[in-house]
């Protein structure tokens, strides 16, 4: 933050029109700029990108008049598809405080011509891979608006050399170095232009020239320790950093006392940031690189600083990637960090790297160490993650800005090339803008389904058949209040298996208020005497509910949701129609989602409609399911093992049955610790607060040591693939909401030595031998159920096609007539189809494999979590400017892996226990509506063998 007599004033500033063109292409794409003047349209429409958060378009109160006729704002930028918070996109930004936004095409950047681009006042943008940077620049150039980063220094940007080179120039410590540059190789990234070269000069009174500073001069390693340029000498430990700015692959040397090797840092993959390489000692020479003293950071810690103008800085500090490579990470999978102050020299640093690279929203990284404080990168926009505060704070400074030169221009009446420039508005109605959204979820987080089955001859329990002689079954509350008097009695007569008896008490004392919960009662009749009763068999079912992690889950989409679609276009919130399954979790995730999507409390009546036929679960291809449930299970099969093609099978596994195996091998490991441990004993009272969804040890228990039996105790002839859903599904549960449980009583510091004697010769996994124990378990699990879990519903291509359609056939038909309304109504609308796992992938398939034109394929896809979505954005475009003139439609098709991480063992959670939705990904790039509906519309139903 800023010292205190550097405190900028928080009061807003009055609204301005703000036209954004922002890039959704998580490829290859970028944006551009708002239109204030009218202008070709683009070539293609604008898109939703993101987890639900993107920019889009809005339309806010209109400013105060003084500014209304005069200022916009253009954001051009490039999306990398990482998760945003909902305040996370600059248009999403801008639009959430009372400004108009405009959507433009990502392609209108990459293909039209400048001259083509909309006009604007204000320009943020910034470099990202892909962006053309060099076009931008043309484009400033062309049209003069205020930049909030200015582009040619964002150039300098791009080689480490000139960023050093400047920081030293103007001040700021940078860590000791000595710079190799080699042969061709040592030439910059940066295309050192006369102009690049004279803004540099201007600004910071040094030359940057290439005959200044680009001459070839080799650093040579005279030994294992220590490497010489010239006279300078090195020794490690020491950085080796390519001197290209997009090249994260950093090596960190150390010296032989300290055991040698290098550990290489690279950008975060999953929950990794570096790796250790013993064996390595040799620096390398296929390049230029700066070499810079390694410093022993304070508290083995990283200081990252976020500017927003030379008066404000925000700092925070992470876990340094040199400590262990694991990036710690929180419930939203963000890598976790700390808010820190800045000393008076530290802020005066930010000050002087934001007006010298003249960056208002700037990123620069910082090492602190022996009481001293270093710069050692500069990264350009760069904005927090996750901390709403902030960016209240980085609007209000903007919007301030953006007022003031505003202001300073209008007071003059000329300046900036803005006299030529008139209202968006002028044009908006021939650009691209979204008529439909349609998208199929996956309903949220819920309980693991399951199911117990008891034997009993006792009068209390014949009594529930009340005389019928066909099965009974039981669901409300009081009806299971009657069978847990009739288990009361039981237990008071000493009639049945007291544990048998007191697990089923202890199922209906903690499920029986759920609507989930349900009593099978069957009578079993002598053989030779069918009047004769002889046992009543009780199957009890609970689970498959939904939690309080799916209702924060649903409320979060539901909210971002309704952002994105009044940024993109507000209209399309005005016709809502909303399906869902007759499923309870689907049909509350809808309601709760709807909730937060309307801003109410109270849903119109029938908005929300159950249509089982179109979202429940279909029998139509039961024939073929089960085939390839068969197939399968001969592919697990120990005995006759069935292969597939390498194609199938994922790298982790080269043999599915001996990859189960060891997974069933790892089990009994962690059957014999959870025994282990609960005959130990412990004081879970301590816990009681701690447990959620109607949980407890014995349930915990219970349903584990099912899933032992399922995989430990049956014969691998006869194993069931399904049940490696079940485990998977069961481990994500209880990492959720039962996480400490789970440390305790799967923990192996007290047990190991039991554990290994036991197992002694056995298959052991060389994470183990401590309290990794469940994380090989869960990485196992996960690795199966994502190479079995698609396969269901179809191995070969032509087979997931044809189980798609049967079981889909409804749900498409509906997508395709709704998409066909759409573009023939005069008015925007959006539709939400809630359903179920199995709907999702059949329709995944049925897009993946019906012949659209797409960029991904079915190997790319794996698990489909909790709130999963494929969403079809439909684009409309009038082709003239009257209201009579032709419109041509596009159909973009997205989707989010949904409330997913696979991390998930190294994340930590509140007590929401809940994840955060993942970001989307494009599954196709924009199509004709013509083309797509060829395509998606319904084709006649396989004819079943």
């Amino acid at each position: 933050m800023a010292p205190p007599d550097s405190a900028v004033s928080s009061v807003p500033a009055p609204p301005v029109s703000v036209p954004v063109s922002v890039s959704a292409d998580a490829s290859a794409a970028a944006a551009a700029a708002a239109a204030t003047a009218p202008a070709p349209p683009p070539t293609a429409p604008p898109s939703l990108h993101g987890r639900h958060r993107r920019p889009s378009m809005a339309s806010p109160p209109l400013p105060p008049k003084k500014l209304r006729s005069m200022h916009h704002v253009s954001v051009s930028e490039l999306y990398s598809g990482t998760p945003t918070g909902p305040k996370e996109s600059k248009c999403s930004m801008i639009a959430n405080h009372g400004l108009q936004v405009v959507v433009f095409g990502d392609k209108v950047i990459l293909h039209e011509d400048i001259s083509q681009w909309p006009t604007c006042h204000f320009l943020i943008s910034f470099f990202s891979t892909g962006f053309p940077l060099d076009k931008a620049i043309e484009y400033v150039k062309l049209r003069k608006p205020y930049c909030i980063n200015n582009l040619l220094m964002q150039k300098v940007l791009m080689d480490r050399r000139l960023v050093l080179g400047i920081l030293q120039a103007i001040g700021v410590p940078t860590p000791t170095r000595l710079i190799s540059n080699l042969g061709a190789e040592y030439a910059s990234d940066v295309l050192l232009t006369s102009e690049i070269v004279e803004k540099v000069k201007v600004v910071c009174g040094i030359d940057i020239s290439s005959k200044s500073w680009l001459t070839a001069k080799r650093v040579q390693q005279i030994d294992k320790d220590t490497i010489k340029l010239g006279e300078e000498i090195l020794v490690k430990p020491f950085v080796e950093k390519p001197v290209s700015g997009e090249d994260h692959n950093i090596y960190i040397y150390y010296h032989s006392s300290q055991g040698g090797g290098v550990r290489k840092l690279f950008r975060k993959v999953g929950n990794k940031s570096s790796e250790f390489c013993p064996e390595v000692s040799l620096i390398r020479s296929d390049g230029s690189y700066i070499y810079e003293q390694f410093m022993s950071v304070d508290n083995a810690e990283d200081v990252k600083v976020y500017t927003i103008g030379e008066d404000f800085a925000h700092a925070e500090t992470r876990k340094s990637p040199v400590v262990d490579g694991i990036v710690r990470r929180n419930s939203d999978g963000k890598e976790v960090r700390y808010v820190t102050e800045l000393s008076r020299e530290e802020f005066e640093y930010s000050r002087k790297i934001c007006t010298t690279f003249e960056q208002t929203v700037c990123g620069f990284d910082l090492l602190r160490a022996d009481g001293k404080s270093y710069v050692i990168d500069v990264n350009g926009w760069s904005f927090v993650k996750g901390n709403l505060e902030y960016y209240d704070k980085c609007t209000s400074i903007l919007n301030q800005l953006f007022t003031k030169v505003g202001n300073s221009v209008a007071s003059i009446g000329l300046g900036l090339g803005w006299n030529s420039m008139s209202s968006p508005s002028d044009h908006i109605e021939n650009q691209w803008q979204l008529k439909a959204f349609l998208s199929v979820l996956r309903h949220g987080d819920r309980t693991p389904k399951q199911k117990a089955k008891f034997n009993f001859k006792s009068k209390p329990f014949m009594d529930l058949l009340n005389g019928l002689e066909e099965e009974v079954v039981l669901k409300t509350e009081e009806q299971l209040k009657i069978v847990s008097k009739a288990c009361d009695l039981a237990i008071e007569q000493k009639s049945e298996d007291e544990a048998s008896l007191n697990s089923l008490k202890i199922i209906l004392d903690f499920k029986s208020s759920l609507p989930g919960t349900k009593i099978q009662i069957k009578p079993s009749y002598n053989k030779n005497d069918k009047t004769l009763l002889e046992k009543a068999q009780l199957i009890v079912k609970w689970g498959g509910e939904f939690t309080h992690g799916g209702n924060h889950q649903s409320k979060d989409l539901g909210e971002n949701l309704r952002n994105d679609l009044r940024i993109i276009n507000p209209a399309v919130l005005d016709d809502i129609k909303i399906y869902s399954s007759s499923e309870r979790r689907v049909i509350a995730t809808a309601e709760v989602c709807a909730k937060a999507l309307l801003e109410t409390e109270t849903l119109p009546e029938n908005l929300i409609k159950v249509n089982k036929e179109m979202l429940d679960d279909s029998n139509a291809a039961k024939e073929q399911i089960e085939t390839i449930k068969a197939r399968l299970q001969q592919i697990l099969n120990p005995h006759a093992p069935t292969k597939l093609p390498d194609r199938f099978l994922p790298a982790a596994i080269q043999d599915p049955e001996a990859y189960l195996y060891e997974l069933i091998e790892l089990l009994h490991k962690l059957r014999t610790v959870m025994t282990k441990n609960f005959s130990m004993g412990g004081n879970f009272d301590d816990m009681k607060d701690n447990w959620c969804c109607f949980e407890s040890p014995f349930l915990f228990q219970e349903r584990w040591e099912k899933l032992f039996k399922d995989f430990c105790d049956v014969d691998r002839s006869a194993f069931e693939p399904s049940k490696i859903s079940e485990l998977y599904d069961s481990i994500k549960y209880d990492l959720l909401h039962n996480r400490e449980f789970v440390n305790r009583e799967f923990s192996v510091e007290k047990t190991m030595a039991f554990v290994d004697a036991l197992f002694a010769g056995v298959f052991v996994d060389s994470t183990t031998n401590s309290t990794d124990l469940m994380s090989a378990v869960y990485r196992r699990a996960k690795t199966l159920f994502d190479f079995i879990g698609p396969q269901e519903y179809g191995i070969e291509p032509h087979e997931k096609l044809e189980i798609g359609k049967l079981c889909s056939q409804t749900l498409l038909k509906q997508l395709v007539s709704d998409l066909k309304e759409a573009k023939n109504s005069p008015n925007p609308s959006s539709r939400l189809y809630f359903t179920k796992e199995s709907k999702i992938i059949c329709l995944f398939n049925i897009v993946l494999l019906c012949g659209l034109p797409t960029l991904l394929g079915t190997g790319d896809i794996s698990e489909l979590d909790y709130l999963t979505q494929i969403n079809f954005e439909l684009h409309e475009r009038k082709r003239g400017l009257n209201d009579s003139d032709e419109c041509e439609y596009s159909l973009r098709i997205g989707f989010s892996p949904g409330a997913h991480d696979p991390n998930l063992m190294d994340m930590h959670f509140d007590n929401r226990h809940s994840l955060t939705v993942a970001p989307r990904k494009w599954i196709s790039d924009h199509i004709s509506l013509d083309e797509a509906l060829l395509h998606l519309a319904p084709l006649e139903t396989p004819k079943r063998n």
